[in-house]
């Protein structure tokens, strides 16, 4: 009798943490796609705000390529959204030095370092989302028991530093 009732409170708490586990598994993974819908907000602000920049710089091939890397960000998809974003800091990086010391430049590019810095922090915040998930994942009971399901590993978004320095500051 009391060996029956000891093996069914083990095994009623060893579903407990596994229910526990699969729940903080799901929500671990929910927290992932709502940084990810954040980061992805955030590079699309960058990239018009990159976009805004071209009225103030001299025609060129800086500002033909801030054109087309700017226009290829905000149509990237999730697969391809490294590379474009790699490329779009790139042409940034290039055509900032090229605005003129004034003529109404300042506040499209103070948009542009303060939507550089949210970017950043943003992927900031959804690489450690990823870090997380992927740590709870690697444990040997989700694993054993399949618990994510058939969600896909969620993936880091690793580029290029995407900060132009502090907002209201000049470009570092």
């Amino acid at each position: 009798m009391t060996d029956g009732l000891l093996v069914a409170g083990l095994v009623v708490l060893v579903a407990l943490y596994v229910t526990w586990t699969a729940g903080r598994l799901d929500r671990m993974h929910a927290r992932v796609d709502a940084a990810w819908a954040a980061l992805d907000a955030q590079l699309v602000r960058r990239a018009a705000a990159a976009r805004a920049l071209l009225e103030h710089l001299p025609p060129g091939p800086e500002a033909d390529q801030l054109a087309t890397r700017s226009a290829a960000a905000l149509a990237a998809g999730e697969q391809e959204r490294d590379v474009v974003e790699n490329a779009l800091t790139k042409a940034i990086r290039s055509a900032v030095p090229l605005l003129p010391p004034e003529g109404g430049a300042e506040s499209a590019l103070a948009e542009l370092v303060s939507a550089a810095h949210r970017a950043a922090l943003a992927r900031s915040f959804h690489n450690s989302a990823v870090a997380g998930t992927r740590a709870l994942r690697r444990r040997r009971l989700p694993r054993l028991l399949h618990l994510a399901g058939h969600r896909a590993m969620p993936q880091f978004f690793d580029v290029e530093d995407t900060s132009l320095g502090t907002p209201g500051s000049a470009v570092g």
